[in-house]
């Protein structure tokens, strides 16, 4: 046998060596793939959009300011209702429908359409004593019965809007919404001490 015939025989086969560079190539693209996904994955989760965001408190019912909002990024896809920073000014000069706090993102439905008192309703200042509130404090969009001493049976109910600090004397004003129609009968009731104001549940 001559010696050409004897390296022929020991050359290693070249179909190995497409085989392995073709597992190289298909490494590499995989390689590069897998690159690419985590990219496009990172790049959603750290993709934001700016919204509109509470600056400090906001109570039921305070039309909302300037000074009350803040701009805050929130991450796409993050399924809250918010309301985009450049919408900013549908905001502003409207109430809020629920307490609001600060930090926290604006949905749509925490703004009420109009601000209060609605057509129809009334705010009205009714002032008491120590004895004509239950001890427990009465806090915004609390319901209470409005009770005439001298005449029960024309108690009417009321939404809390405000709860003044208490005088000297130890007396407070508290603003409750209430139908324009009961206004002139809780006229009379504002400043004596014949009316108590009872914390009922909503119903």
């Amino acid at each position: 046998m001559t010696q050409s015939g004897v390296d022929e025989q020991l050359a290693p086969p070249r179909l190995r060596r497409r085989r392995s560079s073709r597992l190289l190539v298909l490494g590499a693209l995989l390689s590069i793939v897998g690159a690419l996904l985590g990219w496009f994955a990172y790049q959603e989760a750290t993709r934001h959009i700016t919204v509109v965001a509470l600056a400090r408190p906001v109570p039921f019912g305070q039309v909302i300011s300037n000074l009350d909002v803040r701009p805050a990024p929130l991450p796409t896809g993050s399924g809250l209702s918010s309301i985009a920073w450049s919408d900013v000014d549908t905001v502003v000069g409207r109430p809020a429908a629920t307490d609001l706090f600060p930090g926290q993102v604006l949905p749509p439905d925490a703004l009420r359409a109009d601000p209060l008192p609605a057509a129809g309703d009334a705010v009205i200042g009714i002032a008491v004593g120590p004895g004509q509130v239950p001890t427990t404090p009465l806090t915004v969009r609390d319901e209470v019965l409005v009770v005439r001493l001298d005449d029960p049976a024309s108690s009417v109910r009321a939404l809390v809007l405000a709860v003044g600090s208490p005088d000297v004397s130890g007396r407070r004003t508290v603003d409750l919404l209430v139908p324009e129609r009961i206004v002139p009968s809780l006229a009379r009731a504002a400043g004596d001490d014949r009316t108590v104001l009872v914390l009922v549940g909503r119903g």
